[in-house]
């Protein structure tokens, strides 16, 4: 490739239709290992790149930017931007792009999946079937919970938060409290679902969702004293970023039944869960998937490169750039 073309370093292996994107005006490299790029290697490839596409397990900070002196774009392939220093991009007028709207439908059926499989214990039943425990049906045998007209409560009432509370809504009736402090939420309030504080929706929430960005505020968001006001049957639900719930917290409160159960599809110290919650029969697990969809990852892959197109390109303009410059 001419040594003209910007140059572009993509961490890990993206849909082939994001690359095709890159691949007439850049000079482009992907890795395409399946594992997490060792920062020594980041450090090298990104020496002359102008724009690099990332993923969430990338931490992109100052000692990575000063490594790249001709960095004009960060594309992250998510929507949430935590693995980025934004302060230290933008001082340096680097671009950081994300992906939001293309994975709302996706991360929002996993929340209901989620909430379904804990509510009707679908994983606990699967493993006593599997090793034919089943002793027969009883009257008592197994309950769970019925889902019409609960109160859901969504801690974080952005694109993906409003679209799980519209299928709670339609499919069971349920009513919908949220929290949130974003001035788009303020500026268009929702007909759906009535603001309450958290601590009321902690102890009236049947079902608690989570779906507010992992920033320092809001990191153990979700801890002991929080997890104390819930109600005993009630189900927490998070498919945004582990560090927002405190997990040794959440995995005493369920190991003492002090909560009906939980559905993470995210962890505090990822790709590790925490020790003991394979052990415990209420909680349902699954390995950050929220996206993880043919047409979400597709758009995302779309998403990613048009930032990098937007920025790099004359004439052109990104999907979604996080920081002013």
């Amino acid at each position: 490739m001419s040594d003209s073309k910007p140059k572009i370093f993509v961490t890990r292996l993206i849909p082939e239709n994001g690359l095709k994107l890159l691949e007439k005006d850049f000079d482009l490299k992907v890795r395409r290992e399946s594992t997490p790029i060792p920062r020594n290697e980041l450090l090298a490839e990104i020496k002359d790149c102008d724009g690099i596409i990332t993923i969430l397990s990338d931490k992109i900070d100052a000692e990575v930017m000063d490594n790249a002196p001709k960095l004009k774009i960060i594309s992250n392939f998510a929507v949430g931007i935590d693995n980025i220093d934004i302060n230290e991009a933008t001082k340096r007028k680097i671009a950081v792009g994300n992906t939001p709207n293309v994975l709302t439908q996706s991360t929002a059926e996993l929340a209901l999946a989620l909430i379904v499989a804990v509510a009707k214990r679908i994983t606990e039943g699967n493993e006593i079937m599997k090793e034919n425990l089943f002793p027969g049906w009883g009257p008592m045998y197994m309950l769970g919970m019925e889902l019409l007209n609960k109160t859901v409560g969504v801690i974080g009432y952005g694109r993906i938060g409003k679209k799980l509370a519209e299928m709670m809504h339609k499919a069971f009736n349920c009513r919908i409290i949220y929290v949130d402090s974003s001035p788009d939420t303020e500026a268009n309030p929702d007909n759906l679902g009535e603001k309450v504080t958290l601590d009321y929706l902690l102890e009236n929430a049947d079902i608690i969702s989570l779906h507010v960005p992992l920033f320092p505020h809001t990191r153990h968001l979700i801890g002991e004293k929080e997890l104390k006001k819930m109600k005993k049957t009630a189900i927490l639900v998070n498919t945004a970023r582990g560090p927002i719930v405190d997990e040794q917290a959440l995995g005493n409160a369920l190991q003492n039944n002090q909560i009906a159960g939980a559905g993470l599809d995210v962890f505090e110290f990822e790709p590790k869960r925490l020790d003991g919650l394979e052990k415990l029969k209420n909680i349902v697990m699954t390995p950050h998937v929220g996206s993880a969809t043919s047409e979400a990852r597709s758009q995302m892959a779309e998403v990613a490169a048009k930032n990098i197109i937007g920025i790099l390109i004359e004439g052109q303009s990104p999907i979604s750039i996080v920081n002013n410059l």
